[in-house]
């Protein structure tokens, strides 16, 4: 079982909302597996515990597919068992009548336990509540407004796992529920620089492919926690028929959307490194007029992204669209192509190409984004000399030739820059990349301008000698694997101190 780590700032904002001396409501929602569950039940265990809150004043209770009624009795058997004055269990059949009557006896089962001990209603995958009976949402607001917040030492949770249906149906201007959550917390994946507390074993090179499987998703990165190596855990337990990651990628777009095929090859074209729009419908199968539609849906679920060049007009004819979801980029990128492999039981080869193509897929796409996290993180302890208003990589075509930069950093109105270089090669970078390097930036147009412009090398394996001689010599930065990580570690606590 993985340790619980990291997650102070939910937590600390937990324990704002259970402080309170009114009634709340707290709406918590995420991606599926990013840990909404173990957040609450590691949170409900610290009050039972430390608090000294009584057992008897929680209740964490998760809605499921079934039918309205199935829940309202399920419901209603929870409530039962915390009511005092009920001395033998309820019979099987027990129900209350409504909804409406389910949350009045909350009301009635709060004002039953001391005024300074709160009662922790927790309703999990409230989404699921949600698709089974939608007027649920008005019922909710209705006996909110006029019975719950009126209660002092209620707390109620609601937490979904269906962005799209909690922020249209919960969150947005037009739901009733609109405006009366005291506390709202949209739970993301885990930081890169929590990997170290996870993996302590393992090499910093093996926590970054860990994180190119999995992100930062907890039950994900889970599947690796007894393993001695990436390649282990990869073997044992990632690819073993039954895993998670397997199927997930199936469940996250089916619960999601209408049309999950289509959605499924616009992904895996995007994942198989074609990010422009005619080569994103060619590939996929689907005709450029219809793209937009599928593209738009996909980055309001979070799981692709459009990215422009640094400094170029937002919306131009050069951006690109990256899965953002790290998890199912690997997904489609390798899972798909090796699941007959995986299927009929030859994991030890998948295993082995997966391994071996790896490490190119890193160095495009992971390293590349931990580098541009590193800018953020010097940026926040001052030491770029600057405040970068936009962070990204920069790319066009100048006189015929493709111009490529891995990662800028940039400030309009100071005129300054940082332009980097990202290298996830087994040898010390050369020299002649950094050469390279500065001679590339001459293409963008804001270094031919004279804006004010310093440089830095990112290495998976250090740097030669005469690198770090001409480093020197240009007040260049050099940041090796070991270096990006102690960063990104200190940025991930000094966020979650805050």
């Amino acid at each position: 079982m993985m340790k619980f780590v990291d997650r102070y700032r939910e937590l600390k904002q937990l324990d704002d909302f259970f402080q309170r001396d009114k009634a709340g409501l707290l709406i918590l929602y995420g991606r599926r597996r990013v840990g909404k569950t173990s957040l609450v039940s590691h949170w409900l265990d610290r009050l039972t515990t430390h608090h000294r809150l009584p057992l008897e004043n929680t209740l964490f209770w998760t809605a499921t597919t079934q039918s309205a009624n199935y829940q309202l009795r399920d419901f209603s058997q929870a409530l039962a068992r915390l009511d005092p004055r009920l001395t033998t269990p309820s019979i099987p059949e027990f129900t209350l009548p409504t909804w409406d009557a389910a949350l009045t006896y909350i009301a009635d089962l709060a004002a039953l336990r001391s005024a300074k001990s709160p009662l922790v209603i927790v309703i999990d995958e409230f989404t699921y509540l949600v698709q089974s009976d939608p007027a649920i949402v008005s019922l909710f607001q209705r006996v909110w407004d006029h019975r719950l917040s009126k209660v002092s030492n209620l707390r109620l949770i609601l937490s979904g796992s269906l962005v799209g249906i909690m922020e249209k149906k919960v969150l947005s201007i037009q739901s009733p529920l609109y405006g009366r959550a005291t506390s709202l917390m949209r739970l993301q994946p885990l930081a890169f620089g929590t990997l170290g507390e996870l993996f302590q074993g393992w090499t910093s090179a093996e926590r970054v492919a860990a994180y190119a499987v999995c992100g930062g998703i907890p039950s994900y990165l889970a599947l690796f926690a007894d393993s001695p190596s990436f390649v282990r855990g990869l073997r044992d337990h990632c690819l073993k028929p039954g895993s998670i990651l397997l199927s997930d990628a199936a469940l996250l777009l089916n619960e999601r959307l209408n049309e999950p095929f289509v959605y499924s090859s616009v992904l895996a074209a995007i994942a198989s490194g074609f990010h422009v729009w005619k080569a994103i419908a060619q590939i996929a199968g689907v005709p450029e007029s219809h793209l937009g539609h599928y593209l738009q849906t996909l980055q309001a679920l979070g799981m692709i992204e459009r990215r422009d060049p640094v400094l170029a007009q937002a919306g131009g004819r050069q951006g690109r669209y990256h899965v953002s979801d790290q998890f199912l980029r690997f997904y489609y990128r390798f899972i798909v192509p090796h699941r007959t492999a995986i299927e009929r039981g030859e994991i030890q080869g998948a295993v082995k190409k997966i391994s071996e193509d790896l490490r190119a897929f890193i160095g495009t796409y992971v390293f590349e984004e931990l580098c541009r996290e590193w800018v953020f993180y010097e940026s926040d302890r001052g030491g770029l000399g600057f405040l970068p208003e936009q962070v990204g990589g920069f790319w066009t075509q100048r006189r015929g030739q493709a111009v490529q930069l891995d990662i800028v950093a940039a400030s309009r109105r100071e005129k300054h820059l940082l332009i980097g270089e990202a290298k996830w090669g087994e040898k010390p970078v050369a020299r002649e990349v950094l050469t390279d390097l500065v001679l590339r930036s001459q293409r963008m147009p804001q270094v031919a301008l004279g804006w004010s412009t310093q440089y830095a090398l990112f290495a998976r394996t250090g740097f030669t000698e005469a690198t770090q001689e001409m480093a020197r010599e240009l007040k260049v930065r050099l940041v090796d694997l070991e270096g990006l990580e102690r960063a990104l570690t200190l940025r991930s606590n000094a966020i979650e101190s805050e």
